[in-house]
């Protein structure tokens, strides 16, 4: 029934020349042929299915630079990704991720790929691949420390890394010159390196959930910052400003006191 349903979605999406197509909740394991019919299509969301690998023929549709899969079953990524490469978002969070293979490397276009909520622990040297890439998430994963290799991504604005067992923020944070959102929410970190005062277009920071003993001084040269978020670290938080995350320059003012 599903599969003529399917049928039906695409053959309506390929006469109307659809460029969305959105197939949710319908416990695909695989897409028919006919999705290659579907030449104009450029966003794809097949979320909450039981794919276990990206579907095969997807390779072949050649304007499609929107794919979301998150919530299936999917182990890891194909060896060769086809015009999958012209993808500038990647949805793969909520799935059985635990490691992510070179091929990785091979969508050179992405500018947001969000990972969050699968079981990866590390990353390929091959990610550094990704130049255009601007949006990273890694998010409730099993990361102990924060990949080194993206000390080669410069061009990154959003990353976010909340929900793991990161215990330091590394110094070499320092060379991701164009962060604008930085998240370790819910690790384990209990200091702050000087070095991340170079991150001059840092506006939102989230520390919360952390094991920071003291307010780290070193917060308060970050003079664009528009969202702070301390709370639920092990330092006292007496007059509750805290959860004033809007207001950094309150945060930094009291606490420099």
């Amino acid at each position: 029934m599903e599969s003529k349903n399917v049928n039906q979605r695409i053959q309506k999406a390929y006469q109307a020349k659809e460029t969305v197509l959105e197939l949710f909740n319908m416990e695909l394991t695989n897409l028919p042929d006919e999705i290659l019919q579907l030449t104009h299509l450029e966003e794809l969301y097949l979320e909450n299915n039981q794919f276990t690998q990206i579907p095969e023929n997807l390779k072949q549709l050649p304007s499609l630079n929107v794919l979301s899969l998150e919530y299936n079953q999917i182990k890891m990524l194909p060896n060769e990704i086809g015009n999958l490469k012209y993808l500038k978002k990647l949805n793969l969070s909520n799935n059985n991720i635990e490691s992510l293979s070179d091929s990785i490397g091979q969508f050179t276009a992405l500018e947001i790929l969000d990972l969050r909520v699968n079981a990866l622990s590390g990353l390929p040297d091959s990610i550094a691949n990704l130049k255009n890439l601007e949006i990273l998430l890694l998010g409730r994963n099993h990361f102990q420390q924060l990949p080194e290799i993206l000390c080669q991504m410069s061009q990154l604005k959003d990353l976010g890394a909340g929900g793991n067992q990161i215990a330091q923020i590394p110094q070499w944070i320092e060379q991701l010159q164009n962060l604008k959102f930085l998240s370790f929410s819910r690790n384990d970190i209990a200091n702050i390196p000087e070095s991340i005062q170079s991150l001059e277009f840092l506006e939102h920071l989230i520390l919360r959930e952390n094991k920071l003993e003291t307010f780290p001084s070193v917060l308060k040269n970050l003079k664009r910052l528009t969202l702070l978020d301390l709370r639920g670290n092990l330092f006292m938080d007496t007059d509750n400003v805290l959860k004033n995350v809007h207001s950094p320059e309150e945060i930094i003012r009291k606490y420099s006191q």
